[in-house]
């Protein structure tokens, strides 16, 4: 008869909880409570290395890209170790932007490399997946933005040495990714030059991360989807934007993508 009324007053005490639980499902299901997060030792190693650097003056004529006066600026070695943090924490090179994107806004100062450190990194025999083309690029810039409030994390910045169409492996993804950015004049420590800006935007909330408000970069599929976009001159070829949510990614473009498990599988991970 113990045993019986003990398992009464646990059964009593058990409702509160199951109850509890049943509201905690119905106001977050499955898989809505937060976003993919992989672990991230390495990158979290190598940003710390970062903290310990002081920002340095960034050439007048770059400082309208970099959107202050000082910034802090990456080598060769630095773009190396980045993508080497990236490769052995498993990231899609997407996911690292987003990672350093956080960084960046919470102490609010400019990031940037030319497009020497990252050749010379790329040369190491990185091969970085689907991401923004990192050929031909004059400089890369990541810069805060104290004024948006929000979501809002970072504008990028690219001045790319041409204009040019990016295919990638069709493995990786059946489209081409194409250059045409606004000719752009400036003044670095060499001088006068002439570069190609694009720009975007990254936005992150809890459930998703967001690449938006893309300008100079657009995509075009390949088969018959490219066929009609190459041909009536009205059919657009934007990039709209790219969600990361849930480890997968959404391509809103003229024709929009969805790859599911995106950020789980090997292929799209930063690897050498």
């Amino acid at each position: 008869m113990k045993r019986a009324s003990r398992g009464y007053a646990d059964y009593r005490q058990a409702l509160p909880l199951a109850w509890l639980s049943a509201v905690v499902l119905i106001l977050f299901p499955p898989g809505e409570l937060k976003a993919f997060e992989p672990a991230t030792p390495h990158m979290d190693a190598f940003l710390a290395g970062l903290d310990q650097r002081e920002p340095r003056p960034v050439p007048p004529g770059l400082r309208a890209f970099a959107g202050d006066t000082t910034a802090l600026r990456l080598n060769a070695a630095d773009v190396t170790g980045l993508f080497a943090a990236a490769e052995q924490d498993t990231l899609t090179l997407l996911r690292v932007n987003v990672v350093l994107a956080r960084w960046i806004a919470e102490r609010n100062v400019p990031l940037y490399a030319d497009g020497k450190a990252v050749d010379e990194a790329l040369a190491k025999g990185f091969t970085l997946g689907l991401t923004f083309p990192l050929h031909h690029v004059a400089y890369l810039f990541f810069s805060p933005d104290a004024a948006r409030t929000g979501d809002f994390l970072i504008h990028i910045r690219a001045l790319y040495d041409m204009n040019y169409t990016f295919r990638f492996d069709r493995d990786i993804f059946n489209a081409d990714v194409i250059v045409h950015g606004a000719e752009t004049a400036y003044t670095d420590d060499g001088g006068p030059r002439t570069s190609y800006l694009v720009t975007a935007e990254l936005h992150d909330e809890l459930e998703w991360a967001r690449y938006t408000d893309f300008e100079g970069l657009s995509g075009r599929k390949r088969g018959v989807a490219g066929f009609f976009q190459r041909v009536f001159f009205f059919i657009p070829k934007t990039l709209d934007g790219l969600e990361l949510r849930d480890g997968h990614l959404k391509i809103k473009a003229f024709v929009d993508q969805n790859i599911e498990d995106f950020e789980r599988l090997e292929r799209y991970h930063v690897r050498r």
